[in-house]
């Protein structure tokens, strides 16, 4: 039902909106140069070159700022929409005979941030996000976060500056028509779950814990570290924007860690 409801409103929106106003000229942050790379890797010349730029403004950039309205946040709850509307219209029809849960799994593992932080390297916007000079050395644009967020940024731009089809069919482009799954890159859908499987059993189901060891950074740019611990020892750690995400990239660890020592 929730699905439908989007795809109408998506196929509703046949005319590009108007610019607003409130933009700014954020199109002087950018080389014209870097807009024109940037366009021909995605295959798309955007009108309102303001979106684009907006679209890889991290918060950041604008910390502290009257222009904070105008970093790439906004943009990112709205790709992350047309993103899951296009994938899972796309999974539907490639897997007719698969059931729902199957489908959700195999969304799931192409909606991870660190999949789409894999699309955003090769597209290379790690090299033209807008970010304050002491968080590029501090590594910030090279976070999962930090390109998973701008990848679904440029989607929301996109699809402001054009409309359904284009989006629908330029994220298709991108994910290379679904035809390589998500474990097949790498990207475990459900990491905890799947360690929790190889530790059952043999050590029973209380074997593992997720402890949160540390947090850093901003708020705005907050990031957490977990540990998972296998019957006391400390099995793998990772990092995250939020614990959640942590923690799959601590089981994610475990798991290579687990494999390689059986």
């Amino acid at each position: 039902m929730v699905g439908s409801k989007l795809k109408g409103f998506f196929k509703t929106r046949s005319k590009p909106p108007r610019p607003k106003a409130d933009d700014g000229d954020l199109a002087a942050e950018m080389p014209k140069a870097s807009i024109r790379k940037i366009e021909g890797v995605l295959g798309y010349t955007f009108r309102n070159k303001n979106l684009l730029v907006k679209s890889l403004t991290h918060p950041s950039f604008l910390l502290r700022s009257i222009d904070q309205i105008n970093n790439n946040q906004r943009l990112e709850f709205l790709g992350d929409a047309v993103i899951q509307l296009a994938l899972t219209e796309a999974l539907y029809g490639k897997y007719p005979d698969a059931r729902e849960g199957e489908l959700t799994k195999a969304r799931s593992g192409y909606a991870r941030g660190d999949y789409m932080a894999q699309i955003a390297r090769r597209l290379e916007l790690d090299k033209y996000l807008l970010l304050k000079e002491r968080d590029r050395k501090a590594g910030i644009g090279k976070r999962h976060s930090a390109l998973g967020d701008a990848f679904e940024s440029v989607i929301g731009a996109v699809y402001l500056d054009s409309d359904w089809e284009t989006a629908r069919t330029l994220i298709l482009k991108l994910y290379e028509n679904l035809s390589e799954s998500p474990v097949e890159k790498g990207v475990i859908s459900n990491p905890k779950g799947v360690l929790q499987e190889m530790v059952q059993p043999k050590l029973g189901n209380n074997a593992l814990r997720y402890e949160t060891t540390a947090q850093e950074g901003d708020p705005h740019e907050r990031v957490f570290e977990v540990t998972v611990f296998c019957d006391g020892a400390k099995l793998g750690m990772g990092k995250g924007r939020n614990k959640k995400e942590a923690a799959e990239a601590a089981a994610t660890k475990a798991i290579a860690k687990y494999k390689k020592e059986q």
